[in-house]
C-alpha cells in the first residue's frame, strides 16, 4: 500500500493535467476556458464518476489556490479603480439592487437567511478578471470611455460583494450583538490590511529589492507575506483569502510596476493554482441529478432576470447601453467561485446549494463574454509586452549609466568631414553628435551624408558647415527609461547625455539599450 502523501502527489499531478486539458478543450470549442476545468472536475469528481475526491491534501492546494487567485485579483483587477467616482457609485448601487432582489426571492422560495445571503452575493456579484480579459480581447489595450466606465462599475460590484461576504466569513450572521462584534472585527482587520499593504509591505519589498538585487528573493518575500498574512487573518477570525484580496489591492501599484515580479506571480497563479483551483471547484459537486440541474437552471434564470432589472435601472445613469451593461455585470469567474467554496467550507451553505449555484455560475461564465463580444474569450491573461520589461529594466538606471555601455559617438564641430567619417568607422557608428568649443551638443550628423561629401572631393569641409539634425538631450541623472520615449516620438538616432552645464557626458544609441538589457550578469 502506497503512503497517502505519495498518492496525493499522483492525484495532484493528474488533477493539474486534467484541469488544463479541460481549459484547452473549452478554448478549442470557443467557450470560456476555466469553465472547462470546472467541468472536468465535475466529470471526474463525485458529481459523475467519483474517480477523484477533494482529499485533505488536494483541499489544501485548492485553499492555497483561492488565496493566490484572490491576491492576483486584487493586484490586477483593482488598479486605478477609484479614478471614476460616478461608475464606482453606480457599481455599488447595482450590487445592492441585485443582492436585495435575489435575497427576497430566495427567502420566498424557502431558503434560510444565511443561504439566501450567500446565494445573493455570489449570483449577484461580478468577477472583474474575466470581464477585463473580455475588454482586452476587443480593445487590444485601448479602452473606450464607455468600456472604462463599465470596468470601474464591475470592479466596485466585486469589491462590494467581497466586503459583504467578509461579515459572513467572520461569523456575523445570527444576532445584533454578533453583527456589531463582526463589524468591529471586520473594521479592525481591514484597517490592519490597509495599513500593512499600503505602507509596510511596499517598503519591505523595496528594501529587499535594494539589498538582494535578485527577483527570486523578492518573489520569495511576497509569497511568504501572502501566506503569513493569511495565517494571521485566520488567527484573528478573518478569512485568509479575503485578506489576500485586499492585500493585493493595496500592493497593486508596486507589483504592477515591477514587470518581472508580476510575471512570476502570474506564472505561479495561472500556471499552477488556477487550473488546480477550478478543477477543485468541480470536485465539490454532489451527485448530479435532474432536480439539481433544474435548480441550477432556475438560479441561472433568476440571476439573468435580476441583472437585467438592475442594468435597466443603473444604465440610466451610466449610459453605456442596456445590453452591454447587462452582459458586463454578468461575467463570472474566480472570485465568486472562491467565495462560494469558502462559504461551503465554513458551513454557510450545503453541498447541494453549492452545486446548483456553481452550475449557474458556469452558465453565466459561458454566456457573458459571448454576449458582450460575440467572439471567443481570452484563454489566458495577456503576457506583458516586451517593451514593459525593457522599460522596467531601464527604470532603475540613469541615463549616464546607460550611455557608458558603448563609447561616446561624438566629434568636435571644427573637425573635417573626412576626419568625422574615419572616427565613425572606428566607433562602428552611423551617427555622430557634434559638440561646440565648450563641449555642448549642437546637433548630430548622419555618417552616410558625410561619406557622400567626402566622395564628392569635399572631405575638408568642416562638420559644423554640413547639414546637422537636432539632437535630443537628457540630464545625467534622468531615468534611462525616458530615453525610450524620445526614440519613440522622434526620428533621432542618438540621444546626448549632458550635465548641469549642458556639456556632453555621453551618448545613447538605440542598440545601446539592447546591449544593456542583454549584458551578462543581469538578474531576472
Amino acid at each position: 500500500m502506497l503512503p497517502a502523501s505519495l498518492l496525493a502527489i499522483l492525484e495532484l499531478s493528474m488533477l493539474l493535467l486534467i484541469g488544463k486539458l479541460g481549459e484547452e478543450g473549452f478554448s478549442a470549442l470557443k467557450l470560456t476556458p476555466f469553465v472547462g476545468a470546472i467541468f472536468m472536475g465535475l466529470i471526474f469528481g463525485p458529481g459523475i464518476t467519483g474517480l477523484f475526491y477533494p482529499s485533505p491534501y488536494v483541499s489544501d492546494f485548492i485553499d492555497l489556490g483561492i488565496v493566490f487567485i484572490l491576491f492576483m485579483a486584487g493586484v490586477e483587477e483593482n488598479k486605478g479603480s477609484a479614478e471614476r467616482r460616478r461608475p464606482a457609485i453606480i457599481g455599488i448601487a447595482s450590487f445592492i439592487i441585485s443582492y436585495a432582489l435575489l435575497y427576497v426571492i430566495f427567502l420566498k422560495i424557502g431558503f434560510g437567511p444565511t443561504t439566501s445571503s450567500i446565494l445573493s452575493i455570489t449570483l449577484g456579484m461580478v468577477s472583474a478578471g474575466p470581464f477585463s480579459r473580455t475588454l482586452q480581447e476587443i480593445s487590444f489595450g485601448s479602452l473606450t470611455e464607455k468600456n472604462r466606465s463599465l470596468l470601474v462599475e464591475v470592479l466596485f460590484i466585486e469589491i462590494s460583494a467581497v466586503v459583504l461576504f467578509s461579515f459572513f466569513a467572520i461569523g456575523a450572521i445570527s444576532s445584533i450583538g454578533s453583527v456589531l462584534y463582526g463589524t468591529l472585527k471586520l473594521a479592525i482587520a481591514l484597517t490592519i490590511i490597509i495599513l500593512f499593504g499600503k505602507y509596510a509591505l511596499s517598503r519591505i519589498l523595496r528594501f529587499v529589492e535594494s539589498k538582494f538585487r535578485t527577483w527570486e528573493a523578492l518573489f520569495t518575500v511576497i509569497i511568504s507575506m501572502i501566506l503569513l498574512f493569511g495565517f494571521i487573518a485566520e488567527l484573528v477570525g478573518f478569512n485568509s483569502a479575503i485578506a489576500a484580496f485586499f492585500l493585493g489591492t493595496f500592493t497593486s501599484d508596486y507589483i504592477s510596476d515591477n514587470a518581472y515580479l508580476l510575471e512570476k506571480l502570474r506564472a505561479l497563479t495561472y500556471g499552477f493554482f488556477e487550473p488546480m483551483f477550478f478543477m477543485g471547484l468541480g470536485l465539490y459537486f454532489v451527485k448530479i441529478s435532474p432536480i439539481l440541474l433544474y435548480t441550477g437552471l432556475i438560479a441561472f434564470a433568476l440571476s439573468i432576470f435580476v441583472k437585467l432589472l438592475s442594468s435597466t435601472i443603473t444604465n440610466k445613469f451610466l449610459n453605456s447601453g442596456l445590453i452591454k451593461n447587462f452582459f458586463a455585470i454578468s461575467h463570472k469567474g474566480g472570485v465568486d467561485g472562491a467565495i462560494l467554496l469558502t462559504a461551503l467550507q465554513l458551513g454557510l451553505v450545503s453541498s447541494g446549494t453549492y452545486s446548483f449555484a456553481m452550475l449557474a455560475i458556469m452558465l453565466l461564465s459561458i454566456m457573458a463574454p459571448i454576449g458582450f463580444t460575440g467572439r471567443t474569450p481570452l484563454v489566458n491573461p495577456k503576457s506583458l509586452p516586451s517593451a514593459k520589461f525593457v522599460t522596467f529594466e531601464l527604470s532603475k538606471t540613469t541615463a549616464e549609466e546607460l550611455s557608458m555601455v558603448l563609447p561616446t559617438v561624438a566629434v568636435e564641430w571644427d573637425a573635417s568631414a573626412e576626419e568625422a567619417v574615419r572616427k565613425a568607422n572606428d566607433l562602428n557608428a552611423r551617427v555622430l553628435v557634434v559638440i561646440d568649443a565648450e563641449g555642448k551638443p549642437i546637433g548630430f550628423a548622419n555618417v552616410h551624408d558625410l561619406f557622400r561629401i567626402v566622395s564628392f572631393g569635399q572631405g575638408d569641409t568642416l562638420i559644423r558647415d554640413t547639414f546637422l539634425l537636432p539632437v535630443p538631450t537628457v540630464k545625467t541623472g534622468e531615468v534611462a527609461a525616458n530615453v525610450l520615449n524620445i526614440f519613440k516620438v522622434s526620428d533621432a538616432q542618438v540621444v546626448a547625455v549632458v550635465d548641469d552645464k549642458k556639456k556632453l557626458v555621453g551618448t545613447i544609441l538605440e542598440r545601446e539599450i539592447l546591449r544593456f538589457i542583454l549584458k551578462e550578469g543581469k538578474s531576472g
